[in-house]
């Protein structure tokens, strides 16, 4: 009986060991589960809010460095809204980097083209930066005052730049002098401030070849050579050698081609213009030029070859008629008059249709161009472009030529104004929503991965107060327990489909951003189905008035044209309805993440869930107790995690409450900004028709150029194969005459006469 009775003790040991085994190895599943939880509290802090927390402190300095950052990737537009951010706050003032910041801002404005605002922070940086900083934002200021015109202004900075370095000279402010004078043509003190830049000065090599440039121009054509020569020569691991110093080497190299040229020394200049590589932009130009060197010498065939090349580079003829109209005059000169003819019909081609639309556009102006184009600019300044006054093609062949025109750079710099101020002012209104958003922790991309590794954590630490209540009650049979219980579980169950992990909860924004971006597509079709009724109604409405017109009787078909414009109307009203749709979109996608409605649906959840699990816990404690070590981890860790999200939610609002004072100041610039726009466009409107109507002019003139120049091509073509025939015939006339004399001789000595 005995080994029996051992038997049955053994196996009631087994049966309730069991459950404490399955017991403890939940408990430390739990322990496990809470150490890795508290893991990530400690990388969200240490990694997310501990830098943000500093960079707030060391604002200038974090800003600064990527202002800095941004500027030698030469993404300058990115570096300026930096760095104007720094400089316009007046606590940022005393601090030792601002200096720094006022340089590097006004680098970024003059590189992208903002010369008044880059003028206005240089200025700023000849009062309070260090000499060698104000020298440099001086030779700025001149340069922008001569590219703006300001003569008046231009004089003084010349004045206060003498006045510098009399003191020491920085080879900056030598050089940005001593282009002042060359561009104003004082050649002597030019070449007096280009010489004393030193030789090992990042822009040495510039002064040279300026100084090289004003030898020319005094006709010291040796000196010149000598100087753009050693340029050419320039070791290639010189500073700079591989980014702006390269294409001044290459305007070297054109220089001594062209005074080689000069001299008669033909093959030095096709060595010289030969040096230039294919990756340069002035390859097609010094191509170009190498190909009069070979027609100077007679070498057509040659030249031809190169014309070639040239042709591969430049397929459009519209863009390089010059090229294929001097193909066509080495073919006539090789007397290859088919291949010729076929050349200059080419240009024909593409040009005859440009001059004809032109010149329609013309007569329909009836003679007054200027109003004609004040009707088509005035109204719509803030669109402007070349197509507002230029056929397609002709702006193509126009190009750089009609950019380079200063009034009508004015024109399009006025519209471009005006685009910017429309999508500044639609930039606020985006910035407010986005500002003012439940989830405007997602402006900020660290804090936002804070927020979402302490709502992963509050998610997982309610998960793990179910698995430990479970644990603590898994023996407990008391109805009035298994109720709570019950009630907890139905909550777990709604629980257990949020996304409770920060990569699902991503996952679940970018779901929804998606969504999001299908309805924005639709909606842009839905224009583009608006835009398509509209040029169909407007259609419709110009085939009945031309109809009408031509009938002589106008009120035949009156009643249609008021159809059409009602439908004209009900479609301007679908659009505006569309465009506050998509509006509503664009809001909807900015307030997508964190603390949207989403999340606070799932916030919701889990205050049920609590809710249950405290009941339940209350009643365990009451009745069956709990491990307290547990639940003052869990305690610990749900203060830690709610302490992240308030830390992060903190340093949110701070950053929001300076980003509203920006928003406000902003926007009031753009109020200002938007009066003195006005009146500027009042003035541009007056005389913008007759600046686009002298460009038309320009470009009309080049195209009936380049038409003609190709109608007397064929023309030569055609004269040159009649002369040959002519020469022919009378070659053939010739032979006739001889031969007829000759048989002539033979019949006299024949016949005795």
């Amino acid at each position: 009986m005995r080994p029996h009775r051992l038997r049955v003790v053994a196996a009631a040991v087994a049966l309730f060991a069991a459950p404490r085994a399955v017991g403890a190895a939940e408990a430390d599943d739990i322990r496990a589960e809470l150490e890795q939880i508290s893991t990530s509290l400690v990388e969200a802090e240490r990694d997310y809010l501990a830098p943000e927390q500093f960079e707030g402190e060391h604002k200038l300095t974090a800003r600064l460095s990527d202002g800095q950052l941004f500027f030698l990737q030469r993404d300058y537009t990115r570096a300026a809204m930096v760095l104007l951010d720094v400089v316009e706050d007046p606590r940022n003032r005393a601090h030792p980097a601002y200096r720094d910041a006022l340089t590097y801002l006004a680098e970024s404005l003059y590189q992208i083209g903002n010369f008044n605002l880059a003028a206005q922070w240089f200025e700023e940086v000849v009062s309070r930066g260090t000499p060698d900083q104000q020298q440099s934002a001086m030779g700025r200021l001149l340069e922008i005052a001569l590219q703006t015109g300001d003569v008046r202004r231009a004089q003084a900075y010349l004045d206060r730049a003498s006045r510098l370095l009399a003191s020491s000279p920085d080879p900056r402010l030598l050089y940005a002098v001593g282009k002042y004078h060359s561009l104003t043509r004082a050649d002597d003190k030019a070449l007096a401030h280009f010489r004393q830049v030193p030789a090992d000065a990042e822009l040495a090599l510039r002064a040279r070849y300026f100084e090289g440039v004003i030898l020319l121009r005094k006709g010291r054509n040796d000196e010149a050579l000598k100087l753009f020569e050693a340029i050419v020569a320039t070791p290639p691991d010189r500073a700079n050698a591989a980014r702006d110093d390269a294409e001044l080497i290459d305007l070297a190299r054109l220089a001594t081609s062209r005074i080689y040229y000069e001299l008669g020394r033909f093959n030095d200049a096709v060595q010289a213009y030969a040096a230039i590589s294919r990756e340069s932009a002035h390859f097609d130009e010094a191509l170009y030029e190498s190909v009069w060197i070979s027609i100077k010498q007679t070498e057509y065939e040659k030249a031809l070859r190169k014309l070639e090349i040239l042709l591969i580079s430049q397929p459009d003829v519209v863009r390089g008629p010059d090229t294929r109209l001097l193909q066509g005059q080495l073919l006539t000169m090789l007397e290859r008059y088919d291949d010729a003819s076929l050349a200059f019909q080419e240009v024909l081609f593409e040009f005859g249709p440009i001059q004809t639309e032109m010149r329609g556009i013309s007569a329909n102006a009836g003679g007054d161009l200027a109003t004609h184009f004040h009707r088509v600019i005035g109204a719509s300044v803030a669109d402007f472009d070349l197509a507002s006054f230029l056929p397609e093609r002709a702006a193509e062949f126009a190009g750089a030529d009609v950019e380079a025109d200063r009034a009508l750079g004015l024109v399009r710099d006025l519209a471009a104004e005006k685009r910017s101020l429309e999508d500044a002012r639609r930039t606020i209104e985006r910035l407010r929503v986005a500002v003012n958003a439940p989830n405007r922790v997602e402006i900020f991309p660290r804090l936002r991965e804070a927020w979402l590794r302490g709502t992963e954590a509050r998610l997982r630490l309610t998960a793990v107060r179910g698995r430990m209540n479970d644990l603590a009650g898994r023996d407990v049979r008391s109805p009035e327990y298994a109720a709570l219980r019950d009630e907890r579980r139905r909550a777990a169950a709604q629980f257990e489909r949020i996304p409770r992990s920060a990569v699902a909860l991503q996952a679940r924004d970018a779901k929804i951003d998606d969504e999001m971006i299908r309805l924005d597509q639709e909606a842009y079709k839905l224009g583009l189905q608006i835009g398509g009724m509209e040029a169909q109604l407007v259609a419709v409405d110009k085939y009945v008035a031309d109809l009408g017109t031509a009938e002589s009787d106008p009120s035949a078909t009156g009643t249609v044209r008021a159809q059409v414009e009602r439908e004209l109307a009900e479609a301007r009203a679908l659009r505006e309805q569309l465009q506050v749709l998509q509006r509503s979109i664009e809001e909807a996608r900015i307030q997508v993440g964190a603390n949207d409605e989403a999340a606070s649906e799932d916030e919701r959840v889990r205050g049920r869930l609590e809710s249950a699990l405290d009941a339940e816990e209350a009643w365990l404690a009451r009745n069956a107790g709990v491990n307290d070590t547990e639940r003052l981890r869990l305690r610990e860790l749900g203060q830690r995690s709610a302490a992240v999200l308030q830390r992060t939610q903190g340093i949110v609002d701070d950053r929001i409450a300076d980003i509203k004072k920006r928003i406000d100041a902003e926007q009031a610039n753009v109020a200002t900004y938007d009066g003195e726009l006005v009146a500027y466009q009042g003035e541009t409107e007056s005389l913008g028709g007759a600046i686009a109507a002298r460009s038309f002019e320009h470009v009309q003139k080049r195209v009936d150029d380049v038409v003609l120049e190709a109608d007397v091509g064929l023309i030569d073509v055609a004269w040159k194969q009649k002369e040959d025939r002519s020469a022919r015939i009378a070659d053939l006339l010739a032979r006739k005459r001889a031969e007829l004399e000759a048989l002539q001789r033979s019949f006299s000595e024949v016949s005795g006469d």
